[in-house]
């Protein structure tokens, strides 16, 4: 239980992370092999909707953040998904270069570029989510502080 306790967020993380993955890399078949959509807006298209899904999960259940103020919203949603888009442009280059540099089949090389790209993506979230909240729970000391010396 002491594992669990130290590394939660990692491993739940992981787990909406793999899920994410695995959404992303379902978009990407279908509209890449079935609907026939080219490599980098198919591509895009599934990071578009895996990143919703990661943001409503890692907000909500991985991280907790609780602060809802529209401005703490809408300061988070920018920082993920401004985050997210230096992800894009690294898992765009290294689905091209798999593709049609190495020659290797789309889907083994989205299935390694989700897992690259799942770890560098893990970090920056990470830290996201509980800066804007170790801001807010440092304010809630100092005002807790603040009344404690008025009594």
């Amino acid at each position: 239980m002491k594992v669990y306790k130290r590394y939660r967020n990692f491993i739940i993380y992981s787990i909406f992370g793999f899920l994410a993955s695995l959404l992303n890399i379902i978009v990407f078949n279908w509209l890449h092999n079935h609907a026939q959509i080219t490599l980098l807006i198919a591509n895009t298209i599934a990071w578009f909707v895996a990143n919703l899904f990661s943001f409503i999960a890692n907000k909500k259940i991985v991280f907790q953040s609780r602060y809802q103020t529209p401005k703490t919203l809408l300061k988070e949603m920018v920082l993920f998904l401004s985050q997210r888009i230096l992800a894009l442009v690294l898992d765009n280059i290294l689905m091209w270069l798999g593709i049609n540099w190495l020659h290797w089949h789309n889907l083994i090389v989205k299935v390694i570029d989700q897992i690259i790209v799942g770890l560098v993506n893990y970090f920056s979230t990470q830290a996201i989510f509980t800066h804007e909240n170790k801001i807010l729970q440092k304010r809630l000391e100092n005002l807790r502080q603040r009344q404690k010396n008025l009594h």
